[in-house]
């Protein structure tokens, strides 16, 4: 079996993406659309930074690793989401189209009924390929 060679200048990272949202009822693509930024965006660099060096700064105060409570792991999840958006179209709330801002950037992502929303975004962000140029899908 030949294997074929990778030819590195047709694939590179890119920084932004955008992510439609998903029918939750049926799985069908929607018209709305949320703006993220990828791993190697300076925004989303910095989050992954400042969260190592707390860590490391825990750590060498008290030589163990601390286990942090749940909430507050949602909390920090929920920051990095807010800061991982940059932007959304077709999104609708009371017949009006719904800003965007980070305000209701953070009502969206906590709010109980629509954690269909979180968890699309979620996977969306932790999805590597999707910043990658030729295998970004939206």
């Amino acid at each position: 079996m030949q294997l074929e060679t990778l030819d590195l200048d047709q694939f590179e990272d890119i920084q932004t993406a955008t992510v439609v949202l998903k029918n939750p009822a049926t799985g069908a693509p929607t018209a709305a659309t949320i703006d993220i930024v990828g791993p190697e965006h300076p925004t989303r660099k910095k989050i992954q930074f400042d969260r190592a060096r707390k860590i490391r700064a825990q750590f060498q105060r008290t030589g163990k690793l601390e286990v942090s409570d749940p909430l507050d792991d949602i909390e920090d999840e929920t920051d990095f989401l807010v800061a991982c958006v940059t932007g959304w179209a077709g999104l609708v709330s009371g017949g009006k189209p719904l800003e965007f801002n980070a305000a209701n950037s953070r009502a969206l992502f906590t709010d109980p009924k629509r954690q269909w929303i979180r968890n699309q975004v979620k996977k969306a962000v932790d999805e590597a390929e999707r910043f990658i140029s030729d295998s970004a899908k939206a």
